[in-house]
């Protein structure tokens, strides 16, 4: 017992310690380029495995294993870097980071079945134990670091009452502070298997089950308003897709709880039973939700990593949903074909994990592909493209985009491009566009909108409306010879404490905006209109509105508040 601690303990350490020594050496022997991202990739990954690995096995048995596995990602983290010009951005870039993460979490379990059995990696029940062993180890082995550092803070603080400052002065040597930090890591995770009979997986696994129905229950919920409620406000976000993969994420993590290892560690409650097989028929639903909702995306703006990324994920979900909803409507058997199609999906993803770094899926050059097509195309305007992440974010991809942009000779898209390389954040970048179309915005707007009455102005209409208020105008006013919007300026007298200022209709649309103060800044709201007999005729407002303000037939009406009356039809703006 005592020399597996001190052997996982000297472990962590040296762990900690070549951490310390890569950043204090390395740098100076192999420069702050390739050769220290490879090395830093390795050492990593390696120590990631053997810590992983020791434990149920011999630190000897585990070494070669643990180096195998950190040639692999060491080879693909300096394949993955090239799309960059420095290590420092592949790191900046998470996907990337999320690819290797991913790859080590689940080609460890794998090694460790094979090094417990031959052909040990097909055995799911042993992987099942292998990985969620390997989970409770580094958790409790975090925890138990982060609690030494913590009672050592603390003992610090309490002897610097009487003049004793030793411990604080020791944890400022790097040094120091970096190999404890591994041993105590090293010592948690010995502990912890040591103690696996009582520490084990079977906890997190009950407790999960239970969440099980619930998940049912608001999924059911969820699809059952949908036909309610319609799809038209549902899409058109790239967070609609990542809160619906996060939900069939979570849903297929509760099944596979449940079902456990086996048969005979499954859940035997038949309510439990039913929840799960229910839960895994609902999974396609929202795999295809989240789908739909990427490819409204992509559709309507092009490609980034992003989009990429969310494409990619939900790929291996529908692999998960389309197996478990197929064998949870087969019924017999279906636990164990679960089990089954879980090992072989965890293996394709590892390989789409390692693929992801290769240049055979480079999702900044497909990004980068796709928004140079959509622009070239027309479909994409110059001042919508994602400049700042093309300069800064997608690489070697996203810079030869840009050359292939400024060879366009547009010269204002030259000076975007200049704008976009020298701004120091999006933000500052977006906020200094943004100045600059809003500026643009107004002048085109200004001949498009007519006023009534025609002694007021517009001008200072617009320089009351923020930029994306102005884009929303924008949209609503076409282009063309003659104005397409109408403001109709309300009195002030009747208004009360309506701030309502006006209201804006636009050529061809049946609805009619209200135009009200929001702090120093003017808003666009939608209205309500009544028929004669006080009816809701919002969907049924005459589509020539716009027609009849421009003639004049209309009538603002001071009562309690403003009203407007067109015809039979009413329009009430809001308080």
């Amino acid at each position: 017992m005592l020399k597996d601690r001190l052997e996982l303990a000297f472990i962590g350490g040296v762990a900690g310690l070549s951490l310390w020594a890569f950043f204090e050496f390395l740098p100076e022997i192999v420069g702050q380029g390739w050769g220290l991202h490879f090395a830093l990739s390795f050492a990593t990954a390696f120590f990631a495995a053997l810590m992983a690995l020791v434990g149920p096995e011999k630190p000897q048995r585990a070494l070669l294993p643990s180096a195998a596995l950190a040639l692999v990602v060491g080879v693909l983290a300096l394949m993955g870097a090239l799309r960059f010009a420095t290590p420092v951005d592949f790191i900046a870039n998470g996907y990337a980071l999320v690819a290797l993460s991913a790859l080590m979490f689940i080609a460890t379990p794998f090694a460790a079945a094979e090094l417990e059995a031959k052909n040990g990696w097909r055995d799911y029940t042993r992987l099942f134990d292998t990985a969620w062993g390997i989970f409770i180890r580094y958790f409790a082995g975090w925890l138990f670091a982060g609690l030494i550092l913590l009672v050592l803070y603390l003992s610090d603080e309490l002897l610097k009452l009487v003049g004793i400052r030793l411990i604080g002065d020791l944890l400022d040597v790097d040094i120091i502070r970096y190999t404890l930090l591994g041993a105590m890591f090293g010592l948690g995770v010995a502990t912890v298997h040591e103690l696996r009979d009582y520490v084990s997986p079977v906890l997190v696994h009950r407790l999960l089950r239970m969440l099980v129905p619930l998940v049912l229950v608001v999924v059911v919920v969820f699809i059952g308003a949908l036909p309610f409620r319609g799809l038209s406000d549902l899409f058109g976000r790239l967070s609609t897709a990542a809160v619906l993969m996060s939900v069939a994420f979570g849903a297929i993590t509760l099944i596979t709880t449940l079902i456990d290892r086996d048969d005979d560690n499954a859940s035997e409650a038949k309510l439990m039973r039913l929840s799960a097989r229910a839960l895994a028929l609902l999974l396609p639903c929202l795999v295809a939700l989240a789908v739909y909702a990427i490819w409204l995306r992509v559709a309507e703006y092009g490609f980034t990593p992003d989009r990429v990324i969310a494409a990619y994920i939900a790929l291996f979900l529908s692999a998960y949903a389309l197996c478990y909803a197929y064998f949870a409507l087969r019924g017999h058997g279906w636990q164990g074909k679960m089990r089954q199609s879980n090992l072989y999906i965890a293996l394709a993803i590892c390989v789409g994990a390692a693929l992801w770094l290769t240049p055979l899926i480079n999702a900044q050059a497909l990004s980068a592909k796709s928004q140079l097509a959509r622009f070239q195309a027309g479909e994409t305007e110059a001042d919508s493209l994602p400049l700042y992440q093309m300069a800064h974010e997608w690489g070697r991809p996203g810079a030869a985009a840009l050359k292939e942009l400024e060879a366009s000779g547009d010269t204002a898209l030259v000076a975007l491009i200049a704008k976009a390389r020298e701004a120091s954040s999006v933000w500052a970048f977006g906020t200094e566009t943004r100045e600059t179309r809003s500026v643009d915005m107004r002048a085109s707007l200004a001949g498009r909108i007519a006023i009534r009455p025609a002694s007021a102005a517009v001008a200072p209409l617009l320089e009351d409306m923020t930029f994306y208020v102005l884009k929303e105008l924008d949209k609503l006013c076409e282009k063309g010879p003659q104005p397409t919007c109408v403001i109709v300026m309300l009195p002030k007298a009747g208004r009360g404490f309506s701030k309502s200022e006006g209201l804006v209709f636009a050529q061809g649309n049946a609805t009619a905006y209200d135009m009200a103060r929001q702090g120093n800044s003017l808003v666009l709201r939608g209205m309500t209109a009544f028929g004669p007999d006080s009816s809701d005729v919002k969907m049924s407002q005459p589509r020539n509105m716009f027609d009849l303000v421009m003639k004049g037939e209309f009538a603002l009406k001071p009562e309690s508040r403003v009203l407007m009356n067109i015809g039979d039809v009413v329009l009430v703006p809001f308080q």
